[in-house]
C-alpha cells in the first residue's frame, strides 16, 4: 500500500508539473531569459514581441536583422538579454 501512494504521489505531481509549466517557465529558465509566444516582428523598428510564458503580458526586445531572420509569428522562444539604457536586447534567440 505504501509502493502504491509513492507512485500515485509521484503521478500528481507530473500532472501539476505540466499543468503548471507555463507559469514558472521563465523563472526556470534562468536570469535574463523570459520565455513566451511570438505575436510581432518588426524589421523596420529592429523589434519583436513575445507574450511572456510567466505573466501572459506583452515584452518587446530590440534585436537584430539575423536574429529576426530566424523567427515567426506564432513560435514558442526563449530570449536571451541584456538591459541597454532601459530596453531589452536580445543576445540569444532559443
Amino acid at each position: 500500500m505504501k509502493q502504491m501512494n509513492v507512485w500515485m504521489m509521484a503521478g500528481l505531481f507530473s500532472v501539476m508539473a505540466v499543468a503548471a509549466g507555463p507559469a514558472w517557465a521563465c523563472k526556470a529558465a534562468g536570469p535574463n531569459t523570459h520565455v513566451g509566444v511570438v505575436t510581432q516582428l518588426n524589421d523596420k523598428a529592429q523589434q519583436f514581441t513575445i507574450t511572456d510564458a510567466e505573466t501572459g503580458k506583452p515584452m518587446v526586445f530590440i534585436a537584430d536583422a539575423k536574429q529576426l531572420s530566424t523567427m515567426h509569428v506564432g513560435e514558442q522562444i526563449a530570449v536571451k538579454y541584456e538591459e541597454r539604457g532601459g530596453a531589452m536586447v536580445a543576445k540569444r534567440i532559443l
